[in-house]
């Protein structure tokens, strides 16, 4: 009998020996835009601290873009040589759903037991769901941010201590603030964000669809939608003038103008060329309809792995990205908006940061109320915003009436939607 038990026991350690000496599973990570290198670096280095049965290995050389990152997938599908996860484009979410690369998550999601515990935004997932399943989940989000330069809104006689928080209240700013003359800009609204970002974000505000439900058309030929344009030509027809996304930052950063509608990962360049030459503020983008969201700009996080061990290792590289302690290296290293709310409540972890930067905590507001930034169907998605890009001009810059351009928008994006 003792015979027996020390071969048992012998065996039992030999097993936790083996296990032990596993070589650990590698999971190869992709993502674009090097200004994200050392937060993926040290996200790395500190899951693998407390993962030592898993590597990352990031997939070099690093796209520029989302749009290049895209292509790379695409092209990465084709000849077998995937990444396990890759940090997607928030917009590219349904192109990449469609080729049946992208591993659905609910499973995963509803294995975890406290997975409400966890801290995640209600709507983590929902930007990445496309019919009915999550394929996505939010990890460096930028949400539509309003700026506003104090200085020029005082000398303009607005009452900066109750700022407005509404388009209409907006608009009688950037008037104001337009009639100073000089070379001050009454107000600036960027327009020419890719995808039309911004412009969807004023209809899904207003609790409109920029889609049809299957996806397959254009839906904001609607009351929202002519609202939206509305509210383009009345913010232009207060005064602003027609510059490149790069030159509006500039312009606002160089004092010019009152307010600037935008994204939120824009303030730490902006904060870093003002300096303190003047007061900013920012403020929360208006979301009027008690159903309305705004559409989450930045990074997605997709899995692509298939094989067991690495899907369940990419699974759990996931969680950390997108947990308390991932989100915070993230937000100190690039300033995103945190899709963790423990992340953000924790004096260890955010919540200090936000108390010494409260320019950084006006986004958060948002963060539980974010949908999907899609794209157009069709193999000509991107022509169809550049043609959307160019009605908007029309409307915002040269004040045209919002119903000629609505009608315009649809006889210039419906050939090219319909285009096989």
């Amino acid at each position: 009998m003792i015979k027996v038990a020390f071969v048992i026991a012998g065996a039992f350690a030999t097993s936790l020996s083996s296990a032990a000496c596993a070589d650990p599973v590698t999971i190869s990570v992709a993502y674009s835009s090097g200004a994200y290198t050392n937060v993926m670096t040290e996200s790395a280095r500190q899951f693998e601290a407390t993962h030592p049965d898993i590597k990352i290995k990031y997939v070099a050389p690093v796209a520029n873009t989302y749009d290049e990152l895209l292509q790379s997938t695409l092209r990465s599908s084709m000849v077998g040589t995937l990444p396990d996860i890759s940090l997607e484009g928030s917009q590219n979410v349904g192109i990449v759903a469609q080729t049946g690369i992208a591993v659905a998550l609910d499973d995963r999601i509803a294995s975890e037991k406290n997975w409400s515990d966890l801290g995640y935004s209600p709507s983590i997932g929902e930007v990445g769901a496309i019919g009915g399943k999550t394929y996505a989940l939010a990890y460096a989000t930028s949400v539509p941010t309003i700026y506003f330069n104090l200085d020029l809104l005082k000398k303009a006689g607005v009452d900066t201590t109750r700022l407005p928080s509404d388009w209409q209240g907006l608009t009688e700013a950037v008037a104001k603030v337009n009639e100073l003359g000089g070379n001050a800009v009454g107000g600036l609204f960027d327009y020419n964000s890719t995808g039309n970002w911004t412009f969807q974000a004023i209809i899904t505000s207003l609790g409109g669809k920029i889609l049809t439900d299957d996806g397959s058309d254009i839906a904001f030929n609607s009351p929202e939608g002519m609202k939206a344009l509305q509210i383009l030509h009345d913010f232009g027809a207060a005064g602003t003038v027609d510059m490149s996304q790069a030159q509006m930052l500039q312009a606002f950063a160089s004092g010019t103008a009152g307010v600037f509608a935008s994204y939120s990962a824009a303030l730490g360049q902006i904060e870093k060329q003002v300096a303190g030459k003047f007061e900013i503020k920012t403020a929360p983008w208006p979301i009027p309809a008690k159903d309305g969201k705004v559409p989450a700009g930045g990074r997605v996080l997709m899995i692509y792995a298939k094989d067991p061990a690495k899907q369940n290792a990419a699974w759990e590289y996931a969680k950390f990205l997108t947990g308390p302690v991932g989100q915070t290296i993230l937000v100190k290293g690039v300033g995103a908006v945190p899709v963790n709310s423990k992340a953000v409540s924790d004096p260890n972890l955010l919540a200090a940061f936000y108390e010494d930067k409260p320019n950084q905590k006006s986004a958060l507001e948002a963060a539980s109320r974010l949908t999907k930034w899609l794209s157009y169907p069709g193999k000509n998605s991107i022509k169809v915003s550049e043609a959307i890009r160019e009605q908007l001009r029309r409307v915002l810059i040269d004040h045209e009436k919002p119903e000629v351009v609505m009608t315009d928008i649809m006889a210039a994006v419906k050939p090219l939607i319909q285009a096989k």
